[in-house]
């Protein structure tokens, strides 16, 4: 392979052409929730109450994750794409299952060094009641299939991320039957359903969490927000739907790697 980095510099950018045509609509969504998760977060700034200060690490650190999972889905690096996406949901849902707790010893335990494993935090999460109250705002969390996307999300992304046969799956481009090369620097010829899993579990994300934070943070933005929200859902959900997203596909792939 006659490689240099200006060659990848430019396979790179006929990737985020690709990128812009195909996922335009998500790309748009995600560039609407960083803009008000992060006006969330910032409302947290500077109040000096440990609470909000870890809910803004918290925040700001999901953010970056989601945002590395935004970059290299564009270059087509779909395999770390989803390693970082993984970071951001396991931030995402350690961040819900603290602010859901009245009491927040979960932010004190933090704050004093404790680390919370994923595994432990999703079990947590499910075994939320449907409704709580915390500092003096009811949160009904209505069932929903976010929950059961990310464990199926997590589970496939998890298994992808290693030096195993799926991971080869899903780095290699079939030419012709029986024949595949390696897209070096990244591709999306056929990773449609890939790309949809990442944004629309990023974009869930970040829409959750931005709710809760506010509601129980800063109601007054969720107030000036909440038309704006509202519409952000309603796009985020009938992407879904207009992509008909499943992880069957991604986690039962049919190519058989029989020469690379």
């Amino acid at each position: 392979m006659n490689l240099s980095l200006d060659k990848i510099e430019r396979h790179w950018v006929y990737n985020l052409g690709v990128a812009n045509s195909l996922f335009g609509k998500w790309i748009s969504m995600f560039d609407k929730l960083v803009s008000s998760f992060g006006e969330v977060a910032g409302s947290l700034r500077g109040k000096r109450m440990l609470a909000e200060n870890c809910t803004f690490l918290l925040m700001n650190k999901a953010l970056n994750h989601a945002l590395a999972s935004y970059d290299l889905v564009r270059k087509g690096l779909l395999i770390d794409a989803s390693l970082t996406a993984r970071n951001a949901v396991e931030t995402f849902a350690m961040i819900e299952l603290f602010v859901t707790d009245e009491s927040e010893k979960y932010f004190q335990q933090w704050a004093d060094g404790k680390e919370f494993r994923p595994g432990w935090v999703r079990k947590e999460l499910d075994l939320l009641p449907p409704e709580m109250k915390v500092r003096e705002v009811v949160i009904s969390l209505a069932e929903d299939d976010y929950r059961a996307l990310v464990r199926d999300a997590y589970k496939f992304w998890s298994g992808i991320t290693h030096c195993n046969l799926k991971s080869a799956q899903y780095s290699v481009k079939q030419e012709n039957v029986g024949y595949f090369s390696f897209p070096v620097a990244g591709g999306l010829d056929g990773q449609e359903a890939l790309v949809n899993c990442i944004f629309a579990v990023l974009c869930m994300g970040l829409f959750r969490t931005a709710l809760f934070t506010s509601a129980i943070f800063a109601i007054d933005m969720l107030r000036d927000k909440s038309a704006q929200l509202r519409q952000l859902f309603d796009d985020i959900m009938a992407e879904n739907t207009a992509r008909c997203l499943t992880l069957q596909k991604l986690m039962n792939p049919k190519n058989e790697l029989n020469r690379v």
